[in-house]
């Protein structure tokens, strides 16, 4: 059975040819659409690689890799597989590649590496048609209505270790604030990590972040001194939370400092856009 998933999922990637993991180039930091904010200081006692992740620890991450045309490089962000067939990341995941430089072409890899091992991985080619970014959200600002969905060419075969993640309840009011929230983080090459933060007020997120970041009913932040400063959080990439009907998704990494800071992290709250996620992918919400 998975052998056969397998083979699918090859013949969906097969534009990508001879190309292997060492040929990946993280996008140089000082692009623009790589919004981390400089900050450095010495001997943040808060810094943390985070721990690594075992094999389908967390089946619904999702490493989004896309070859621009005109661009030597492979920008790399996160998401998350919310159906079989769709992914959900930030626009400014997205938006430049396709409306600046073209897709030369794009894909992403479900069961991430764990310590090298790639025999869980399934590689799903999207295209531009795929992409389908919130209409009101404009490059080069991040700060609002960062959000996307991208269909996949062929559905993710579901295994242990790849498996969707739940959204948030139409009728989920709460703020989240205090809950511990589990962040994945990068899992290219070193292998998947994680960390755990505390949710935080956006009152205090507000005050406590670098001034000029803007915080609003779209975002929600998670606490660096309850937790520590993920030095392998990844753009995109999934913040959780559990309660008594398991773990699902509140939030999506959209606003990340160096690891030298003590800053919150600000994510996307995704309750905030589980209407316009249900209208642009064939999730189906719960009451």
């Amino acid at each position: 059975m998975y052998f056969s998933a397998t083979v699918l999922c090859v013949l969906c990637v097969s534009v990508i040819g001879g190309v292997k993991d060492h040929d990946f180039e993280r996008s140089p930091v000082t692009n623009p659409e790589h919004h981390i904010s400089p900050i450095q200081e010495d001997g943040n006692w808060l810094d943390t690689y985070g721990y690594s992740a075992f094999e389908g620890q967390f089946p619904y991450h999702a490493e989004v890799r896309i070859k621009p045309i005109s661009l030597s490089y492979v920008h790399t962000c996160a998401g998350s597989l919310i159906t079989l067939k769709y992914v959900l990341t930030t626009a400014a995941c997205l938006y430049r590649w396709v409306n600046e430089f073209g897709i030369e072409y794009s894909f992403v890899t479900l069961g991430s590496l764990f310590n090298g091992d790639t025999q869980w991985e399934q590689r799903i080619n999207f295209t531009a048609d795929g992409i389908h970014t919130h209409p009101l959200y404009r490059y080069p600002s991040y700060e609002l209505y960062n959000i996307a969905t991208i269909r996949l060419d062929c559905p993710a075969t579901l295994n242990r270790f790849v498996q969707p993640i739940r959204l948030p309840r139409l009728t989920d009011i709460r703020t989240y604030e205090m809950m511990e929230g589990t962040a994945t983080g990068d899992s290219f090459v070193r292998g998947l990590k994680y960390l755990r933060n505390q949710v935080m007020s956006n009152k205090d997120c507000q005050r406590d972040i670098l001034p000029g970041v803007v915080i609003t009913v779209q975002h929600l932040c998670t606490n660096s001194f309850i937790g520590g400063v993920f030095c392998f959080r990844e753009y995109g990439s999934s913040l959780t939370v559990e309660d008594e009907n398991g773990r699902f998704l509140i939030g999506i990494a959209d606003h990340v400092f160096w690891c030298s800071s003590k800053y919150p992290t600000r994510h996307v709250r995704v309750s905030y856009f589980v209407d316009w996620i249900q209208t642009n992918s064939d999730y189906i919400l719960d009451l």
